[in-house]
């Protein structure tokens, strides 16, 4: 049986083996590498030597990586943090945003020809992709993340982008069911077409074996971006107020341009020996990360629905986590690990007391932690499961001739 062409549209994959910059949009699509034929248009960065070659983690996925800039320069998109926030630490690159919107227009212009479906992953995507789709008479269907949904809540240009996006798709997918919840209320008449599809976890943390701690050292691992939104700073700022912080040892794996902000706050606070930057790991080297923690820290400011901290509850972990809308439906504040509020320390280093402190009942929290992730978080493999019923029924009904949009 021949395979459904999908032709998916992204500023974020990964194109070199280690990789993080949207590894979930990988994960996604390596999991439905055995149902279609996947093209994937991205942004190139700084190191890509080809503009076409295969998914170095699967058969039937094809990459093409766009270049819109001289190769030095191409640091808009692939980036901590995404195109938004990269524009935001450098305003010249601004100069860039055409050449490279125009390139994946384009790119998937072409593209679109011998596809049957495109899939585009955030707002922007998705209001290229449906113009593709109008003028190719294509079904699109867009998922949105988090930063999408947090921006439209603060910016006109945001929330028009975000209109246009669902306007143009014959599905919306969100990640987390809150995000979903906000988006029909947003869209009243297309909430038939928006639906939840939450993002899996490898089935390797399911397995993961934890180390025994040896009661005298915390091991708190905590994985991101180092940017400002992932609240890193507060992290180190509870660290240097909790009581337990001779026992405290901190695992950060990630990097970014707040690196070295970072290390200068541990060393003005005097924590500086608590902490290991381990910089950016590759997917293979997490779940030894994990299994060598006792606790996973989550300080962000906003976030969708995080993976990390999904990898943590199947891991077994007790997860700190800010009490975010998308983290409130897997971590439980008493029961799988603390929920505190964003920014404030003072609630955080309390929670690494206490976690200190009773590390039966830590143990504990663990334990229900993957009793959790056991009964109601999926793996990719489910997930890959929810997207390609939603991706036969947009071919299904494209095929009955209906439009390609919603208009």
């Amino acid at each position: 049986m021949k395979k459904a062409h999908l032709l998916a549209l992204t500023t974020s994959y990964p194109l070199h083996p280690g990789g993080s910059a949207g590894v979930f949009v990988q994960s996604l699509y390596r999991r439905l590498s055995d149902r279609y034929a996947i093209d994937v248009v991205c942004p190139a960065d700084t190191k890509v030597a080809q503009t076409s070659f295969d998914d170095f983690t699967a058969a039937n996925i094809r990459v093409h990586a766009v270049r819109y800039a001289p190769k030095a320069w191409r640091v808009l998109a692939q980036q901590a943090g995404g195109v938004v926030l990269s524009v935001k630490r450098a305003p010249w690159r601004a100069f860039f945003l055409p050449a490279l919107l125009g390139a994946l227009f384009w790119r998937c212009l072409m593209r679109a020809g011998d596809a049957d479906l495109i899939h585009a992953n955030w707002t922007v995507c998705g209001v290229m992709a449906g113009i593709v789709g109008r003028l190719r008479r294509k079904p699109v269907i867009t998922t949105l993340r988090g930063s999408d949904v947090a921006r439209a809540e603060h910016s006109w240009l945001d929330r028009a982008i975000l209109a246009l996006a669902v306007r143009t798709s014959v599905t919306v997918i969100c990640v987390s069911e809150a995000m979903a919840e906000r988006a029909r209320r947003q869209f009243p008449h297309r909430a038939a077409d928006i639906h939840a599809c939450l993002n899996g976890v490898d089935e390797a943390f399911f397995r993961i074996v934890r180390a025994p701690s040896d009661g005298n050292t915390l091991r708190v691992l905590a994985v991101g971006n180092l940017i400002r939104l992932k609240g890193f700073d507060v992290l180190i700022e509870a660290v240097a107020r909790a009581r337990c912080r001779e026992q405290v040892q901190v695992c950060i794996v990630g990097d970014g341009v707040e690196e070295n902000a970072l290390r200068a706050l541990a060393v003005a606070r005097g924590v500086a020996a608590s902490f290991e930057f381990a910089g950016r790991l590759s997917v293979a080297d997490m779940p030894e990360r994990f299994a060598g923690a006792d606790v996973f820290v989550l300080s962000s400011h906003s976030e969708g629905r995080p993976n990390v901290v999904v990898e943590a509850l199947a891991s077994g972990l007790p997860v700190i986590a800010t009490d975010l809308e998308g983290v409130r439906g897997m971590v439980v504040d008493g029961d799988t690990g603390w929920l505190i509020p964003s920014g404030d320390a003072d609630r955080l280093a309390a929670a690494l007391d206490q976690a200190d402190a009773d590390r039966a009942e830590l143990c504990r929290r663990g334990e229900r932690a993957r009793e959790i992730a056991n009964t109601q978080l999926g793996t990719w493999a489910e997930t890959a499961q929810a997207y390609d019923t939603l991706f036969r029924a947009a071919l299904e009904s494209n095929e009955k001739g209906h439009p390609s949009c919603a208009g």
